[in-house]
């Protein structure tokens, strides 16, 4: 589904991805993960054309897409839950949901509008029941909820997570990847770079491993998992 290969990216003098080449395969939960710096929020954004690469291809369904806008990327089928969730904290919950869909006012009437919002509801409860606040003043995990209902509200065909698990409670985080195993068992494809190196794996069919900017190890998350060298590195022992 995605075909990322060869790519640089440089930020100034550092140069952040290293001829990096990963391949996501269609209806797959695959996970990036390594130690803070290895380039993984990098990686990501170099998908979605949120910064430049020097060199290299990313291909999308067989689709080139590294020269197109981020906008144009998110109408193929790719939509990004950042860092950080970057919500518009002034509006309301329901207002968050209503920009994810920006892309389709013109494509789809009213009903259709509530049904996409409904469906997101469904999946977090806890969304409808504060439809009305302002994004701003919730929880670190209902804004997590939030950011990643947003995204689904682009219908995307891959749902891309940068860090969903960070600073959020256990129980939190327990039920995010929840939805997620959910989402991906329905056939949405997830790509997620995720700092709780054996939780992602867990959840994962598949993952990467970055060094400095490299791809250093990648496989079965399973097989990851039981890797020694992994395991000491990553996973804490």
């Amino acid at each position: 589904m995605l075909d990322v290969r060869d790519i640089n990216v440089f930020y100034g003098g550092i140069h952040a991805l290293k001829g990096l080449s990963i391949n996501i395969q269609e209806k797959k939960i695959v996970c990036v993960i390594g130690a803070n710096g290895a380039g993984k929020s990098t990686l990501l954004k170099a998908i979605m054309n949120l910064v430049p690469i020097k060199s290299g291809e990313i291909y999308f369904q067989g689709k080139r897409i590294d020269s197109l806008s981020t906008q144009d990327i998110v109408k193929s089928g790719i939509s990004l839950v950042p860092e950080g969730r970057m919500l518009f904290t002034h509006l309301t919950v329901r207002d968050n949901l209503l920009l994810g869909a920006y892309n389709y006012y013109k494509k789809i009437t009213k009903k259709d509008l509530e049904k996409k919002i409904d469906k997101i509801y469904e999946l977090f409860p806890i969304l409808k029941e504060r439809k009305k606040q302002i994004s701003g003043t919730m929880s670190g995990g209902q804004q997590q909820m939030l950011a990643i209902g947003r995204a689904l509200m682009t219908d995307p065909k891959l749902l891309v997570l940068d860090e969903p698990s960070m600073g959020l409670a256990p129980l939190v985080v327990k039920e995010i990847f929840k939805v997620v195993k959910f989402l991906n068992d329905e056939g949405m494809t997830v790509l997620m770079v995720e700092q709780n190196a054996r939780a992602a794996l867990k959840l994962s069919d598949y993952g990467f491993v970055l060094e400095v900017g490299e791809v250093v190890a990648w496989g079965e998350s399973q097989e990851l998992l039981s890797d020694e060298k992994i395991t000491q590195a990553y996973l804490g022992g």
